[in-house]
């Protein structure tokens, strides 16, 4: 059999009745200390042979192991009984829904939109996509709280895409016929139970550099971007990851993250599949309503490594009372990765000491770098050491050094990052100038990367490609520095202020910002808007609070102003001090600083919660889009319309 071809239907029962090429994957020794790279931020020669040739191989080879191994979904409701399956049935699941995919004429190559949340079905239509040969499309269902917002994304994913089907759940159907205004590729919304019937005949062959899923871009700097991700993409950068985190067969993966999101897909989901280890999911609203869930799930299933943002350590610590505590045993927990926004001291400290009595190791903190265009994971420090951070003076990283604070110097005056360590194995990273040339220690500059786990590029997207893509080298767009061979991340190249010739980060005032009482953290946006007479940038806060007294958000924004000034050095211009819900944020709670001035300069900088209008209009709108949708699919069937 070929490495690239999986037979129609295995038999999953009978031991060595699949024969794959690839050792086991538990304890080889790919996983001694000694196996990674010494040299400077590289890896090249760390990364052993990957197990698996495609996502494909690896789900039949966790299947072989019947109900062993199992995937168990937490309900939303924290008295239901949680729903358990195991690899086995998740590949015969699989097989259903790809044939009924291909019952609906979906052909290889295809893209497949799938608009589910955290479900047994997500897992299952992920995988009905590849047997099929199709291209699944992964987005996040538009929410009550900013559903005109979802449905745009939708609408721009989809046509972007050139999905013909979405598939999604009965509850979120009648929301989504509005993509049919903008997407002429679409013929059917479906849900998932409807793709029910008999198993695929034959699996469609794949092959390593087949596209695995589109991952659009959290749009943080703009309009979201597809980046088109190979099964080698995908199944070198979670090889490398566990690596780097020396997985072994008493591992157990917990995750709350979206699986829309690469750290829930990828870094979660798919990492369980390849590795062959029992995975415990949640939604994440089922955790942002009640964190503590999170914990306990840790504690009751013994898990062992699980990812989150650094605002999901700090809700852990906030809204989890000393009460909901009780009981709790963290003491397997051996990698709590941070990642997907800036790592904050006061977050880890935090969670380190609140959780420490039940048994959390701090040392278990890992803060990590990586983006969608590198299929996820960058660089990771060494797992089980110390969290390593670096305070600056602000004033020395302006002009492009990364000068520690001096001891006379009050803590204001400094910005502390933390440390985000070495490129994963069989990786590089790089910290190079505007000439592309390498820069010194303590030197800021652009973060670039390569190795396998890069992307193929932007789907349908040359120009974006080839700015990004260069001679093999990923351009991140992040500035970083190098302190004793790691690395060290300050922000988005894009997001800089540049005020007199000097750089400051937009991540550094919103930092002062967000310490003056009133100002909600994490909803804090600051900017420049360049000024052509003074031939340099403006600086704009805008200011989150929940204060609706004028002369008590006007004393918040003169203390604001005042922060960013005692902090940074630097004047500001003006403070827009707005409600709850106003600053835009992205599907995984990034802020769209450019979105955020776009609504500063046309005066729109109003809250994004709609009511129940908003979502009236958007069912209306649905509505008459699906019947747009039966129209054109009629028209279609009778030789009137061809496809785009």
């Amino acid at each position: 059999m070929s490495d690239s071809e999986i037979p129609p239907a295995p038999d999953l029962t009978t031991s060595g009745s699949l024969s794959l090429d690839y050792s086991s994957p538990y304890w080889r020794d790919d996983f001694r200390t000694g196996a990674w790279s010494p040299s400077v931020l590289d890896r090249n020669d760390a990364l052993s042979r990957c197990f698996h040739p495609t996502l494909l191989h690896a789900l039949v080879a966790s299947a072989k192991h019947g109900e062993d191994l199992r995937i168990t979904l937490l309900p939303e409701r924290e008295r239901d009984q949680a729903e358990q399956r195991s690899y086995t049935q998740l590949y015969e699941r699989a097989r259903r829904l790809a044939g009924g995919l291909a019952r609906l004429g979906v052909q290889p190559g295809d893209r497949v939109l799938i608009v589910l949340p955290t479900c047994h079905d997500f897992l299952a239509i992920f995988f009905a996509c590849q047997m099929c040969g199709a291209v699944a499309v992964p987005a996040y269902p538009p929410d009550g709280f900013r559903v005109e917002t979802g449905l745009k994304r939708l609408a721009h994913i989809a046509r972007h895409s050139g999905s013909r089907v979405c598939v999604t759940w009965p509850s979120v159907a009648p929301l989504l016929g509005d993509i049919a205004h903008t997407a002429k590729s679409m013929e059917r919304v479906i849900n998932v139970e409807e793709l029910e019937g008999a198993r695929l005949p034959k699996t469609h062959r794949v092959d390593t550099d087949d596209p695995a899923f589109i991952q659009y871009t959290s749009g943080s700097t703009g309009q979201p971007k597809g980046v088109v991700l190979t099964h080698r993409n995908l199944i070198t950068n979670i090889h490398a990851m566990g690596q780097a985190l020396r997985i072994n067969d008493t591992d157990v993966l917990v995750g709350w993250c979206p699986l829309y999101h690469d750290m829930g897909l990828i870094g979660t989901f798919l990492s369980a599949v390849y590795w062959r280890l029992p995975l415990v999911l949640l939604s994440p609203m089922a955790f942002l309503q009640k964190p503590h869930r999170w914990l306990r799930a840790m504690s009751d299933y013994g898990g062992t490594i699980s990812p989150a943002p650094n605002f999901g350590y700090a809700l852990a610590v906030r809204r989890v009372k000393e009460t909901q505590r009780e009981g709790l045993d963290l003491s397997t927990w051996r990698v709590a990765l941070n990642g997907a926004e800036p790592v904050t001291r006061d977050a880890v400290t935090s969670f380190q000491e609140t959780y420490a009595p039940y048994g959390f190791s701090p040392n278990a903190v890992m803060p990590v770098y990586g983006l969608a265009e590198g299929s996820l994971a960058v660089s990771f420090p060494d797992p089980g050491t110390p969290v390593r951070y670096a305070t600056v003076d602000r004033a020395r990283l302006a002009e492009g050094y990364a000068t520690p604070l001096g001891s006379g110097k009050a803590a204001h005056f400094g910005t502390t990052l933390a440390c985000v360590g070495r490129a994963v194995p069989g990786h590089s990273v790089r910290v190079i100038d505007a000439n592309g040339r390498s820069v010194g220690e303590n030197m800021v500059g652009h973060v670039i990367t390569t190795g396998g786990s890069v992307m193929a590029g932007y789907f349908q997207d040359k120009d974006a490609t080839d700015a990004c893509l260069q001679h093999g080298w990923l351009q991140t767009g992040d500035l970083g520095f190098v302190r004793d061979g790691e690395l060290y991340i300050c922000g988005r190249a894009k997001d800089l202020i540049i005020v007199r010739g000097r750089n400051y980060h937009a991540e550094d005032l919103e930092q002062s910002a967000e310490e003056v009482p009133g100002a909600r953290k994490g909803s804090v946006v600051a900017f420049g808007v360049f000024d052509e007479e003074l031939g340099s940038d403006r600086v704009v806060l805008v200011v989150e609070s929940k204060e609706t007294d004028e002369a008590l958000r006007q004393r918040i924004a003169e203390q604001v102003s005042q922060a960013v000034i005692e902090g940074t050095g630097l004047p500001v211009d003006e403070v827009v001090v707005v409600p709850p819900g106003t600053v835009p944020k992205t599907s995984s709670g990034k802020r769209q600083r450019q979105r955020c001035k776009l609504a500063y300069l046309n005066d729109e900088l109003t809250p994004q919660t709609p009511g129940r209008l908003d979502i009236g209009l958007a069912y209306v709108r649905s509505k008459a889009g699906g019947m747009r949708m039966q129209t054109r699919r009629l028209r279609r069937a009778l030789g009137g319309e061809r496809d785009d």
